[in-house]
């Protein structure tokens, strides 16, 4: 839901199906990436107002970002050479005019026709490389009569 204002203010989408709504990310259509909720800065003005205040809720959202933005940057920096600790500072965004294309230089690729959970859990792939496949089952022989 992190990304669902980029996706209806920013983005001008309003097919607000769950399908719809990952098929447009990991489709690699996004153009802005103002991304409120993805920063450094606004992590350290909610813990500064958490400590200032004590409030249950907010140490919650505090350390919810805390896992939330380094888990951002390693599962989605596969798609930009560089990395993107940068990437989640506000202030780098808005240098760069929210432009996606100024951070993602390796298009993120949705598997046609996958069920919308499977591509959830598995997330985008970096285009051009072949889709991740579950381990072979090793084959069990088939149980015939007992001889002895």
């Amino acid at each position: 839901m992190d990304h669902a204002v980029d996706y209806v203010l920013f983005e001008r989408q309003r097919d607000l199906r769950p399908a719809s709504f990952l098929r447009y990310y990991l489709g690699g259509k996004v153009r802005r990436v103002v991304l409120v909720l993805h920063s450094y800065e606004l992590l350290v003005l909610l813990a500064a107002i958490a400590w200032l205040t004590n409030v249950e809720w907010l140490w919650g959202w505090v350390f919810g970002m805390l896992l939330h933005l380094p888990l951002d940057i390693v599962f989605n920096g596969k798609f930009a050479s560089g990395g993107l600790v940068h990437f989640y500072s506000f202030i780098v965004r808005a240098r760069a005019g929210f432009r996606a294309d100024r951070f993602m230089d390796r298009p993120s690729l949705a598997v046609p026709g996958e069920n919308f959970w499977i591509s959830f859990f598995r997330g985008g792939r970096v285009a051009g490389t072949p889709p991740r496949r579950p381990p072979a089952r090793p084959e069990v022989p088939a149980a015939g009569p007992a001889r002895g």
